[in-house]
């Protein structure tokens, strides 16, 4: 029955951008349709599972973006997950011994918001909105996943002052990935952050801070203090030097039960051209044997490998070393991008081992509009909490 549901909303929700499309204003420049679809087939064998998983969904957007009139602009966006094969364990209906993959089936309000940017170099943003800060590691949209990570906030930036960017933003309700049936599905509270950035001599440095205290979800309130450094230097030629350093401090708050302060460590070096990349790097978890330093509200998935084995910072803390490279090969007329990543994961202190990751991707764009990318990520388990792994994907992604 689930299965006749999904495929019934996939055909509705692929029929929707014919009849708005042929609708679409030809007013104001600003103004426009916002339509995507991605269709992905996921395949997970997992440790410890009786069955495999196989997963196929259809994730459609609809929306529209108005003219800027007096520096408001109005945007609207619905987002349906449809369920085409439905051989796994979902997020609101899980399947004993089968492994879980997250994405169920979901119609709702994705983005509702009001932009003013009336104020010269600013803008304010409030309502239903995508907030993706920085490399999303501490405030994403989790965007790999279906279901879109969204925020019910207010977002201020600003480049008025300069030599500094400012961001600041309030949010006090979080549509998480999971759906909003699930239990977990959306949490409710206050979210605080500010964020300043700047160029320095050595590469853009940018320092925040982020205070979560949730009414639902008590045991993820914190309060964390950062900074990120990102620089490059030209070698020779189109040759440059990356560099990447991080550093984060996360104590408990609000009704948070545990007591516990934490850091949070990353660094990686790395070579690139224009055609490739290749770099190693590593990042480090605390953990106090109780406690696991832990990003909530960021996007998970792209850190700490592909397989999303290791998705919250066990008690004994992560540190994970790795290395990636990607290369851009012209086929077909277009560019055909290989990624990989290898990484070996230890405890926060390296006193035992947990895994290691093989992580290898092929995309392409099909034209302007159509993409194509075939994914997969092999976990070798180490330790009795991480199972071995293995997951696949393919994806078809079309973006108006």
């Amino acid at each position: 029955m689930a299965m006749k549901r999904g495929v019934a909303m996939g055909l509705l929700l692929a029929a929707l951008p014919a009849a708005a499309l042929a609708q679409a204003p030809a007013g104001d420049a600003d103004a426009r349709i916002l339509f995507e679809t991605r269709l992905r087939s996921e395949a997970v064998d997992q440790q410890g599972f009786i069955d495999q998983a196989h997963a196929l969904t259809l994730r459609t957007r609809l929306g529209w973006r108005s003219p800027t009139e007096h520096g408001l602009q109005l945007l609207i966006e619905g987002e349906g997950v449809a369920v085409l094969d439905d051989r796994y364990s979902a997020p609101s209906a899980p399947v004993p011994g089968r492994s879980a993959v997250a994405d169920g089936e979901t119609l709702e309000l994705n983005r509702a918001q009001l932009a003013w940017t009336a104020l010269p170099d600013t803008e304010v943003v409030a309502g239903r909105q995508r907030l993706v800060v920085g490399n999303s590691r501490f405030l994403g949209n989790v965007g790999w996943r279906q279901n879109e990570q969204t925020f019910d906030a207010v977002r201020l930036t600003t480049t008025a002052l300069k030599p500094v960017s400012l961001t600041w933003i309030f949010a006090d309700r979080v549509q998480r990935p999971l759906g909003h049936e699930h239990p977990q599905g959306v949490w409710r509270g206050d979210i605080h952050l500010l964020q300043i950035e700047g160029e320095t001599p050595v590469g853009r440095l940018g320092a925040f801070g982020l205070a979560i205290d949730l009414d639902n979800a008590a045991a993820q309130s914190s309060t964390t203090f950062g900074a990120r450094l990102v620089g490059s230097r030209a070698l020779a030629g189109d040759l440059s030097l990356t560099w990447a350093a991080e550093y984060a401090r996360q104590i408990d708050a609000g009704s948070n039960p545990a007591d516990y302060a934490l850091d949070f460590q990353a660094a990686a070096l790395g070579l690139q051209t224009p055609h490739w990349s290749a770099g190693l790097g590593v990042e480090r978890f605390d953990g106090d044997g109780v406690s696991g330093f832990q990003t909530p509200l960021g996007t998970g998935h792209g850190f700490l490998g592909w397989s999303d084995v290791i998705t919250t910072t066990p008690a004994f803390g992560v540190r994970d070393l790795f290395l990636r490279g990607h290369v851009g090969l012209p086929a077909w007329g277009r560019t055909l991008r290989l990624t990989a990543e290898a990484h070996v994961f230890h405890d926060a202190d390296g006193a035992f081992e947990l895994g290691r990751e093989l992580d290898l991707a092929a995309a392409m764009p099909i034209d302007r509009h159509w993409s194509v990318e075939l994914k997969a990520a092999h976990f070798d388990g180490d330790h009795p909490a991480f199972g071995d792994a293995d997951k696949g994907w393919l994806t078809l992604e079309y973006r108006y």
